[in-house]
């Protein structure tokens, strides 16, 4: 290397780079544990704690406490007052790490990161062979991590938003309709969705067991098993032709084995009238599009954990980032005769409305 190339400046910012994302690393992993343990949730509620009361309140060890509680007030996640030595919550703070009935809560990304990290000897070995990890090798942790992060914002948009983007399929399931989620997962979805839609009937569909369990058992508990069925099946083995107003897939036709096939099965689970509502994350389409920190989070989740579990199954493994161009040529391929992104302003998705028919008319 020719040192008169060599930019010490530059050298010198990555590493303050690399170390400021290493001390990041560490407090997302006592983040979790502050989560798990109800640490955050104790200290919920604005009132101040030194160390000392922190661990007569949760009843863990103080020293322990100490240096968490250091470590979680230089992360910002709770604030310190050296006036009085105590730490405490503020709103915002809570409403980010423990109201999970906020759409600001992101704290199931710590339940998610961990989960992950858990499977690294696996994903080294995928590295070297090929191959992938199963999504079974996640749970049961993974499946608690996404109901966490999603249950929520979909519950507010889809019923209330995106749905809503489409009135003749919204008109439909007001006066009582027939509805899918392919890659249902826990229901985090589904069961909001239904209780917003008093007379029409759910089904959900995904292809692991444990998700498929964890929503029977909320839909019984939410008084709707009479009208939201949930089976285990992939999303492309769903045998049922022409029977339903709209069909949707939230996060999840990129994680599938075989997305072409879902979306092939989707298109002929439609009636010909129908329509299918398509979230994806919001990605450029291009590589460079995505060097930015949103998009590391995306290819970190994508190798991490979307991309394996698709290999795993002898998969395509597309990963976390399929772009509006990518969808449309996917959608056109499957059979839609139209696909187009729905101008909703969302913090992470890009929505997509599939017909299966040709619409005379445009959305109002």
């Amino acid at each position: 290397m020719d040192p008169n190339m060599f930019d010490r400046k530059r050298a010198a910012a990555l590493a303050r780079q690399v170390g400021v994302d290493f001390g990041a690393a560490l407090a997302a992993a006592l983040a979790y544990i502050g989560d798990r343990l109800g640490i955050f949730k104790a200290m919920a509620g604005g009132s101040a704690f030194t160390t000392l009361q922190l661990a007569q309140r949760t009843g863990l060890n103080e020293r322990y406490l100490r240096e968490w509680t250091a470590t979680m007030a230089a992360a910002g996640y709770v604030d310190y007052s050296p006036r009085d030595a105590t730490f405490r919550m503020s709103p915002e703070q809570a409403a980010v790490l423990v109201n999970e009935d906020t759409t600001y809560f992101t704290a199931g990304a710590f339940q998610y990161g961990v989960a992950c990290y858990r499977q690294i000897p696996k994903l080294m070995e995928a590295f070297k062979n090929g191959g992938g990890v199963p999504f079974s090798d996640f749970r049961p942790e993974i499946v608690e991590a996404i109901e966490r992060l999603f249950h929520v914002g979909y519950e507010t948009w889809v019923a209330r938003e995106w749905i809503p983007a489409v009135p003749d399929i919204h008109e439909r399931l007001l006066a009582g309709g027939d509805a899918a989620e392919v890659g249902c997962g826990a229901g985090q979805c589904l069961i909001p969705v239904a209780a917003a839609f008093p007379n029409s009937r759910f089904f959900g569909y995904d292809v692991d067991r444990i998700s498929v369990e964890r929503a029977r058992n909320k839909t019984v508990s939410a008084g709707l098993a009479s009208r939201i069925v949930f089976e285990q099946v992939a999303a492309e083995h769903v045998a049922l032709a022409e029977r339903f107003d709209l069909v949707m897939a939230f996060n999840c036709i990129h994680d599938m084995a075989h997305p072409r096939a879902a979306l092939r099965s989707i298109q002929r689970m439609l009636k010909p009238d129908g329509a299918f509502l398509w979230s994806e994350a919001d990605v450029g389409e291009r590589l460079e599009d995505n060097l930015n920190p949103v998009g590391r989070t995306l290819f970190g989740a994508s190798t991490m954990h979307c991309m394996t579990v698709s290999l795993a199954q002898g998969g395509e493994g597309l990963g976390t980032s399929i772009s509006a161009e990518l969808a449309m040529n996917l959608a056109v391929e499957a059979g839609f005769a139209s696909l187009e992104r729905l101008s909703i302003k969302n913090p992470f998705h890009q929505i997509f409305l599939g017909r299966k028919q040709a619409q005379t008319h445009s959305l109002a």
